[in-house]
């Protein structure tokens, strides 16, 4: 049995489908932010944000906080492809078609989201209580907190969908008129 049968007031097919348009904006607006950060960070471009800390607050910990960077937005990059690629399927493919591949991007969107959580917490650990003294910061943190809380509701989706699908296959199977015969027969 799925975990549930409906999403408000979808299906699960549905509330599947703008779970990946979710998370492709989310994740596509993340790493904006993340290359912001980046910009701020480098020595050859002139750019500063406005509201937030300089990077001379954070330089004893600059190659953390580039490594973190870079580490994240190429999360993003990769579940923003994966997530296109499975929006295909949705729209394009019957579910038998890209069973297994759910499973693959759930176990994906499960690890994306624990690699963000800790490096957010690495990053917001060293703020500390410097966090709330900053609008670009606070702001930061609290885009990051709704998204972990939305990220989790996804994955609760995707998980019903392929519970949803897995039990579908299963009744196909079960009621099909094809018997099956063992090839020594």
């Amino acid at each position: 049995m799925a975990l549930m049968r409906r999403f408000l007031c979808w299906n699960l097919q549905t509330a599947t489908f703008a779970g990946f348009i979710y998370i492709i904006v989310a994740a596509g607006t993340a790493l904006l932010l993340r290359c912001l950060d980046m910009a701020s960070a480098s020595p050859y471009i002139d750019f500063t944000i406005s509201r937030g800390f300089d990077m001379g607050w954070r330089s004893h910990q600059m190659y953390a906080f580039l490594v973190s960077d870079v580490i994240v937005s190429i999360c993003h990059i990769f579940i923003i492809l994966f997530s296109l690629y499975m929006l295909y399927n949705v729209t394009q493919l019957h579910f038998v078609l890209y069973m297994t591949t759910m499973k693959w991007y759930n176990y994906a969107f499960i690890m994306y989201t624990i690699i963000e959580f800790c490096f957010s917490v690495f990053e917001f650990s060293f703020y500390g209580l410097n966090t709330f003294r900053r609008e670009f910061v606070v702001f930061i943190w609290l885009w990051w907190l709704f998204r972990t809380a939305l990220n989790i509701v996804v994955m609760l989706v995707l998980s019903a969908r392929t519970t949803e699908m897995e039990d579908e296959m299963a009744m196909e199977l079960r009621f099909s008129d094809k018997k099956y015969v063992h090839s020594y027969a």
